[in-house]
């Protein structure tokens, strides 16, 4: 990937969103048409690539509050895993962040770049966190391809009870990386 002429930048009402397709179309549509009401009504942040020569947006993600609770899981496995979290700690919640949206455009994909956007995302919020925020979350689409980029990222299934559903929570243990 060439990053030369991309540039990174932080959704709001003085921008316009370039042209986007990733091949879903709910994705396409919640970065154009939803993500600015998402961004001013303070329930989401939107993050956008864009290239500036072929005037396009290379890829986009959104990160919301969240947090990981015993309610999202059986006993035995929230009891599995809270294994990595000292007994002193122990809560009945724990602070996450949550990739409510990512989306890479068609010509950029298979070029490594969603795992360099789950990499900067997980670099946010371990290095620029202004709060505590101990995972990340991601409501995966439940198909082979999506499940097998967010493992091979590190992230894991929180609990084997959403398997028929439509999309898998998953999460990464920021503190892996301290």
């Amino acid at each position: 990937m060439d990053w030369e002429n991309i540039r990174l930048y932080r959704l709001d009402s003085k921008n316009n969103i370039l042209p986007f397709d990733c091949g879903d179309s709910d994705l396409n549509e919640f970065l154009l048409n939803d993500s600015l009401v998402y961004t001013e009504s303070l329930i989401a942040v939107t993050y956008i690539f864009e290239n500036s020569k072929n005037q396009n947006t290379v890829a986009f993600f959104s990160v919301i509050n969240d947090k990981i609770s015993a309610e999202q899981t059986n006993n035995s496995g929230w009891k599995k895993f809270r294994k990595s979290i000292p007994e002193k700690k122990r809560f009945k919640s724990y602070p996450a962040v949550k990739i409510g949206r990512l989306g890479v455009a068609i010509q950029y994909q298979n070029q490594g770049l969603g795992s360099d956007i789950l990499n900067y995302i997980k670099g946010l919020f371990l290095d620029s966190n202004k709060t505590g925020c101990r995972f990340v979350t991601v409501d995966a689409y439940n198909n082979k391809e999506t499940l097998s980029f967010y493992e091979k990222n590190g992230f894991v299934y929180l609990t084997q009870s959403d398997t028929n559903e439509d999309t898998r929570l998953m999460y990464f243990d920021l503190i892996t990386l301290v």
